[in-house]
């Protein structure tokens, strides 16, 4: 997610890493403060953490996650497939045209506006709104389905008979659920933001009465950082953004799913002398 971020951003700097007591620390400030209570008790009776494997309910949901991995990749594979239209001369140059953000000239034809972060904004949401939308539903509907399947694998892992030592890892998956449904919800809304930052901080400074022969080449120059060999720079910064999204679609998917790997395989037969081999 960072690297996608990155090539929307054309290397500003963005998502600054973060050490490991930060971490620690965003986690135990995201603990329910019911689960911090029953964890606290269970502590205190120094049993130690032990987890049976669950291999039955580890590969329903490994086929499952995966199932969802494949279709949003087809979802974003597909809003791509039409780009060169979408963001080609004879759709967007038109529709700048007549909004007058190109206009001819006795040279041939220049960009209108001062290049400020009010038009800037203004051209990005003219030109962006609908793929932000589409990229926004396929985002909502991935998060719907991680909830979904982190609440029935809980709902299934904790059915089953567990003693004090079991319910350690489980009383910790329960005291996080809540609030990394939350974060997943802050990773999908911060997609929005990022993407018009990132268009008005690359093309600030670089909008203002750019020239071209005509407005095929205008087209082709007026957001020339995200230009290559193979398509024009509102192509390439919507590549971006959709990778940029998928990135995002990607970890909320690793991230339940990891959960579960963890939980559902057990803990070592070493760390866990209960587990006869």
């Amino acid at each position: 997610m960072r690297d996608a971020l990155g090539a929307l951003s054309q290397g500003l700097p963005v998502l600054p890493r973060q050490d490991d007591a930060t971490i620690f620390d965003g986690l135990s400030q995201r603990f329910d403060p019911g689960h911090a209570v029953v964890l606290r008790g269970l502590l205190d009776m120094e049993t130690s953490p032990s987890a049976r494997p669950v291999p039955e309910l580890s590969q329903a949901l490994e086929i499952r996650f995966e199932a969802l991995t494949n279709e949003l990749r087809d979802k974003f594979t597909a809003l791509e497939r039409d780009f060169p239209e979408r963001f080609g001369v004879s759709i967007l140059g038109k529709r700048l045209e007549e909004t007058g953000w190109f206009k001819p000239v006795v040279m041939g034809w220049e960009t209108t506006g001062r290049g400020s972060r009010k038009d800037l904004r203004t051209i990005y949401l003219l030109v962006y709104r609908d793929l932000m939308a589409e990229c926004e539903r396929v985002l909502v509907q991935c998060q719907s389905r991680c909830d979904h399947l982190d609440d029935l694998a809980s709902r299934q892992w904790l059915a089953q008979a567990l003693d004090n030592g079991e319910r350690i890892p489980a009383c910790l998956e329960e005291g996080l659920r809540p609030t990394e449904s939350e974060r997943l919800k802050v990773w999908r809304n911060f997609a929005t933001k990022a993407g018009e930052d990132a268009f008005c901080q690359v093309l600030a400074g670089k909008w203002e009465k750019i020239l071209a022969a005509d407005l095929a080449t205008l087209q082709m120059v007026a957001a020339r950082p995200w230009a290559d060999t193979r398509e024009n720079g509102f192509s390439g910064f919507a590549r971006r953004y959709v990778h940029f999204c998928r990135a995002i679609a990607e970890a909320m998917v690793w991230l339940s799913r990891s959960r579960w790997q963890l939980h559902l395989r057990g803990l070592p037969t070493e760390m866990n002398p209960e587990i006869q081999p």
